[in-house]
């Protein structure tokens, strides 16, 4: 009995910090395959449609006369985008894309989710790994630190570490000269 609670009380634990990143990333996949279904068979809304140019020099680059289809999501500013055809004319890639709603929501559950379980709110992808990163082996180490300080201010002065390697003077006196070449 104490066995099976403590599985469910373990599994509780890892639903509560690992279930939101399973939702996220399983969400997400979802989400790239119905654009990636979309893109394809052209459901989606041509006036919902934009078009951004960047310029860009490739060399031995050709002009292309027509917009490939293709799948492609971006941040640009904050906003999630999704690219649906691109082109290359004139040392500039043109691309129509869609503004990718779902994609923005996903990413504001997921900065309200760490702002509900840290006191800050990341301003960006970097800084909310780095967030989550700080949190989760916070509630893991905390009454571990002290132990790991001690053992390793005994083991400095004991020099008595377990995997600790002497290292011993190799050089062995060469008994013979180099040959002669020549």
């Amino acid at each position: 009995m104490r066995k099976l609670s403590s599985i469910i009380l373990l599994g509780c634990f890892c639903l509560y910090y690992f279930g939101y990143l399973i939702y996220f990333y399983a969400y997400q996949h979802s989400l790239n395959r119905e654009w990636e279904e979309s893109i394809w068979e052209e459901l989606y809304d041509d006036s919902a449609t934009e078009m951004r140019e960047i310029p860009l020099s490739l060399p031995y680059m050709a002009n292309q006369e027509f917009f490939q289809t293709t799948n492609l999501a971006m941040e640009v500013d904050g906003e999630f985008l999704r690219v649906v055809k691109q082109r290359y004319q004139n040392d500039t890639l043109q691309l129509i894309y869609i503004k990718d709603h779902q994609q923005q929501q996903l990413e504001n559950q997921v900065n309200d989710w760490i702002r509900s379980i840290t006191d800050q709110s990341p301003q960006n992808k970097q800084e909310r790994n780095q967030l989550f990163a700080k949190l989760f082996p916070k509630d893991f180490m905390a009454a571990e630190i002290p132990k790991l300080k001690t053992a390793f201010i005994q083991n400095t002065f004991t020099r008595n570490w377990p995997l600790q390697a002497d290292y011993a003077d190799i050089a062995t006196p060469i008994s013979t000269p180099p040959p002669q070449t020549g």
